[in-house]
């Protein structure tokens, strides 16, 4: 028993699992939708399963193709050695995993996402084509378009449109425009977690020549700038609905989390301008593990990092509570 969980979390660990809130939090919002027009409730448990297995296989086809450009350049003569940022392909670097079963853990991982949209495919039609399909191509091609400056349009497209629409199909049986409202936001506030995670690598990607957007905007100032527009854009999107009449007043509950959003581009003002300066937990930041054992450099990442995260927990939670009151009481 304890050496498969010891494998578990040696899989958890090698496919990033750290980022899969972010998949949960983006398939809630529909499921939660859904449950109020009769939805299946297994058939959304089921795309759960095929999202965030599909999230930890693009996460390791991501780290594999990495790896594979770095032995490359070495055998060009382009570098001496490895030259990943922290944590980057650590369990293949550290031997934990070889190349070759790591292909195999991908395979597996793409395998049973395959068959769990065979299934939907079976029980629903060609239908679902329209979103399997493209799904799985960007997945496919994030690990290229990613450094081509596009890793967050891909993000926006997987994380909104695609999956929203998705799992309400599969639930349902049908389509819903309303529900695209909705994920507009949690789109938005998705790029900004992936923006945000770049700013904190934005060193190491222009060391490496990486394009990212972050790099595209020119400095660490307007990454910053351009992270607070896609933050407070999420917030404006449910605003703007409201004001048109698609959106109750429910949906202002998602506003509570201005606080969090506030405390992050406070941290990250903080990072670029005095990246060594030891972050204070504010309880804003929403749940941070402690991480007292660690260094005063990764624990400021990982506090970062996490509370960027929470602040996707927090709007999407608080846009649930705001589905759920819309639903009960209009």
């Amino acid at each position: 028993m304890r050496n498969a969980i010891k494998k578990f979390r040696l899989v958890f660990d090698l496919c990033r699992g750290y980022s899969l809130p972010i998949s949960f939090m983006s398939w809630l919002i529909p499921f939660v939708f859904a449950l109020f027009d009769n939805g299946n409730i297994f058939f959304g448990l089921i795309s759960l399963i095929g999202i965030l297995l599909l999230h930890m296989a693009s996460n390791l086809f991501d780290d594999i193709i990495d790896y594979l450009r770095e032995i490359n350049a070495i055998k060009k003569g382009l570098r001496n050695n490895f030259n990943f940022q922290e944590g980057k392909c650590i369990n293949i670097l550290n031997g934990n995993v070889s190349l070759k079963q790591a292909f195999i853990i991908d395979f597996l991982l793409f395998f049973i996402v395959c068959i769990t949209g065979l299934f939907f495919i079976i029980t629903f039609g060609l239908k679902l084509f329209y979103i399997i399909i493209p799904t799985a191509i960007l997945c496919l091609l994030y690990p290229i378009l990613g450094c081509l400056g596009f890793g967050e349009i891909l993000i926006a497209i997987i994380f909104s449109p695609l999956l929203y629409f998705g799992v309400y199909f599969v639930m349902t049986g049908n389509f819903s425009y309303n529900i695209l409202l909705l994920s507009i936001s949690t789109g938005l506030l998705s790029v900004a977690i992936l923006h945000n995670h770049m700013l904190l690598d934005y060193k190491y990607d222009k060391t490496n020549r990486k394009i990212t957007l972050c790099r595209i905007s020119g400095s660490e100032k307007n990454a910053l700038i351009l992270l607070a527009i896609f933050i407070f854009s999420a917030y404006f999107n449910l605003l703007l609905f409201i004001y048109l009449g698609k959106l109750s007043l429910f949906y202002l509950l998602p506003f509570l989390s201005i606080p969090n959003a506030l405390i992050l581009l406070k941290i990250m003002h903080t990072h670029i301008n005095n990246p060594e300066e030891e972050i204070k937990y504010n309880i804003f930041m929403g749940f941070i593990k402690k991480t007292e054992n660690t260094d005063n450099c990764k624990r400021n990442f990982l506090t970062k990092f996490l509370t960027a995260q929470n602040l996707m927990t927090s709007f999407t939670l608080l846009l649930c509570l705001s589905i759920i009151a819309d639903k009960v009481f209009n």
